[in-house]
């Protein structure tokens, strides 16, 4: 059982989850579209999109002051 306070544990598979469940996988998502889809916190979201960053293909860009979008790249054969 999970102790009060503490949120549910999402693993970086989670997230990669969420980008495949896609119909558009061109479509960047930011962390509150990904914090929705898990029905975790945006923080939660955020700290895995930074692991898979460093670890995966994903990656992102800022695109305003704060907000930053996230998606991993479609490769495509040349």
């Amino acid at each position: 059982m999970v102790d009060p306070g503490r949120e549910t544990q999402y693993t970086e598979s989670d997230v990669i989850e969420v980008f495949r469940d896609r119909n558009d996988y061109a479509e960047p998502l930011t962390a509150s579209e990904v914090a929705e889809a898990l029905g975790c916190s945006r923080r939660t979201a955020l700290n895995r999109l930074h692991d898979l960053q460093e670890e995966t293909d994903v990656t992102s860009k800022k695109v305003g002051g704060r907000s930053r979008v996230w998606w991993i790249p479609v490769r495509m054969d040349e």
